[in-house]
């Protein structure tokens, strides 16, 4: 465990051996990084990519044979795989920063609760005035709760993820009938709003914006808080028992991970398709405790058996991994793993790109581009990213959001010129 702790990524936090005093922290050299899990993040932000042209911005009903494809490949192999992915790409992240500052026996307490607050500060910036779908604000939310389990051992990390994941969501929603819950309700919702975020102002969008930014997680933050928090301790519980680096290393390991997870998949799949047909829930209104409903472990019995999301994601990782193994495939994915390296500054970018094209206040697209018109857009702005990517980490050590975060984050200067 020693060496594969030389080779964690920029995500964790080491010793400026520069400096005089040892007990400044600064981001490790680029050579330091797990080249694999830039990879990863990779091929996670051009999922994200997709999938958020698809759901936020008025994707048209399908009319040609391949829209009516692509509907069915974004529902079944692409909505909630890679944000998956990317949710526990962020939890190893977080998990090695904390591994990584044990090892060298500091209290990483101060600089993990100012990085992960300039995270959410990040987020609640891109939230309120570039996007309203913005996911780093409850991942910091989420990063908060995980300096919790810093000590923890490695089979309670474990354990308390999968509990979370299993009751978590089934107890919340279950409190929140009893206690009568009633959810902040935006006017921000109909046609007249599609309209306006196609053809409005830029004040006019961004009042839009704010309220379904707030709304969002007013009404749904505390429900999937849980199951992200659980998604970070798997990943935290990959880094602190040695499992991840297995994973990267050992081809038998990396194939045995994705015959498990094509058998959940598969057992995922099954379970969603027979909850969706012979027992729906989504529809179901509980009027309280003495409704047979509320005690139904419907929920729980999809936590346990429902892994359709989950499993996909993992069945991407584990191919790209394989991949990964023959030196001349890693080679021509190179670009790849430069966007994954710049994953923050990928992410933002194509906030800024997409509302351009889709907003009123830039090309006005919204609500009249096709699933096809989509993937288009999607392989032509990853493509223009991974080149700039690649051409920026030539001349520079970390891509510009990433060198603000770490800047802030560690308080003193940091090198960002290759020498």
């Amino acid at each position: 465990m020693t060496q594969e702790l030389e080779y964690l990524n920029m995500e964790e936090l080491s010793t400026d051996e520069k400096s005089s005093d040892v007990n400044i922290l600064s981001p490790v050299a680029p050579d330091e990084r797990i080249y694999a899990l830039d990879m990863l993040r990779g091929l996670a932000m051009f999922g994200v990519l997709w999938s958020n042209l698809n759901d936020w911005y008025g994707t048209t009903d399908p009319t040609t044979s391949l829209d009516k494809g692509l509907t069915w490949i974004h529902w079944n192999l692409i909505e909630g795989r890679f944000y998956t992915l990317l949710c526990l790409l962020f939890g190893i992240g977080f998990g090695i920063q904390l591994l990584r500052a044990t090892e060298k026996g500091m209290d990483l307490s101060m600089v993990y609760f100012r990085r992960t607050l300039i995270l959410l500060l990040i987020g609640i910036v891109h939230g309120v005035l570039i996007w309203k779908g913005d996911i780093l604000t409850m991942y910091a939310l989420v990063a908060f709760s995980l300096l919790l389990f810093r000590k923890s051992s490695s089979q309670s990390i474990l354990i308390t993820g999968i509990l979370l994941w299993v009751f978590y969501f089934y107890i919340v929603s279950r409190t929140e009938i009893l206690v009568g819950w009633k959810f902040y309700t935006s006017s921000m919702q109909g046609p007249k709003i599609e309209w306006t975020l196609g053809h409005g102002t830029c004040l006019q969008i961004g009042e839009i914006r704010i309220a379904q930014y707030l709304e969002w997680y007013l009404r749904y933050g505390i429900r999937f808080y849980g199951s992200i928090l659980a998604t970070f301790l798997v990943g935290w519980w990959t880094i602190k028992s040695g499992y991840l680096m297995r994973v990267i290393q050992n081809p038998r390991t990396t194939r045995r991970l994705l015959l498990i997870a094509v058998v959940a998949s598969t057992i995922g799949y099954l379970c969603d398709n027979y909850f969706s047909l012979l027992m729906p829930y989504h529809n179901v209104k509980i009027t309280g405790i003495t409704d047979p409903n509320f005690w139904h472990p419907r929920i729980i019995v999809r936590s346990i058996f429902g892994w359709s999301t989950e499993g996909t994601a993992i069945v991407y990782a584990t191919v790209l991994l394989l991949l990964l193994q023959r030196s001349t495939i890693a080679r021509l994915l190179q670009p790849l793993g430069a966007t994954g390296r710049m994953a923050l500054t990928t992410y933002l970018t194509q906030s800024v790109v997409c509302t351009l094209l889709f907003y009123g206040y830039g090309l006005g697209w919204y609500g009249q581009v096709g699933y096809t018109g989509n993937l288009i857009i999607t392989l032509v702005l990853f493509s223009c990213q991974m080149a700039i990517s690649s051409w920026w980490l030539k001349r520079f050590r970390f891509g510009p959001v990433e060198w603000l975060w770490r800047r802030l984050t560690y308080g003193h200067p940091i090198q960002m010129r290759v020498q």
